[in-house]
């Protein structure tokens, strides 16, 4: 299913991360450490996020390799042991898509959920409510889609919640509300709109009609 064209911001946040993110979680504990004084807390806090760091490039680098069984067991477990570091929530994207691709849809249900629900990063979290929306529509669980699309998100996620939006309301039938979405998601794209634009033309609007 065609359900992630947001990869590009979450491919920069994982950039970000890889070059930053252990330094970015050392400041901030020997900030805490420098508060408290708590012998010992900085040394276990970067050694933390160092080991989720590494649990997290081993499970991306095994994502082609190793079964869909061997790989939940591994994110579960980052995601019981290291719940606090940015790496959980990513490696539960990182399933989910793999999952969404492989039409295991349970999976990637649950690790959106997870993510959306336990990151601290409010892009992490956007993201993983947009595909799980999609994920849900592709399991025809409409009425929960729209749901899941109700929480206000940042204006940078607009295009995207309204695209999908769309393709939930064309699913149900709901033709008018698709094709509003549809426009509402053109008029607040940022890139080339073509592709919005052929899906809304798709319910019958004709080409020359402008986004309203």
């Amino acid at each position: 299913m065609a359900a992630y064209e947001d990869d590009e911001q979450l491919e920069a946040l994982k950039k970000w991360w890889t070059e930053n993110g252990t330094s970015v979680i050392v400041g901030i504990v020997l900030g805490i450490g420098a508060l408290v004084g708590w012998k010992g807390w900085n040394s276990y806090q970067t050694n933390k996020a160092e080991t989720a760091s590494s649990h997290y490039n081993a499970i991306s680098t095994a994502m082609t390799d190793e079964s869909s069984e061997a790989l939940l067991e591994n994110v579960t477990s980052l995601q019981q042991d290291y719940s606090s570091t940015p790496y959980a929530a990513l490696a539960s994207l990182a399933l989910a898509k793999q999952s969404s691709e492989s039409n295991d849809l349970g999976v990637a249900t649950q690790q959106l959920r997870w993510a959306m629900e336990n990151s601290g990063q409010e892009s992490v979290k956007s993201i993983a409510r947009i595909r799980l929306a999609r994920v849900l529509t592709a399991q025809s669980k409409h009425d929960e889609a729209l749901e899941v699309l109700s929480v206000p998100l940042s204006p940078a996620y607009t295009s995207l919640v309204e695209e999908v939006r769309g393709d939930v309301y064309r699913a149900q039938g709901e033709v008018d509300k698709a094709r509003k979405a549809y426009n509402r998601a053109i008029l607040s794209a940022s890139g080339n709109t073509d592709y919005l634009r052929m899906k809304r033309d798709d319910l019958g609007e004709p080409a020359s009609d402008s986004p309203s």
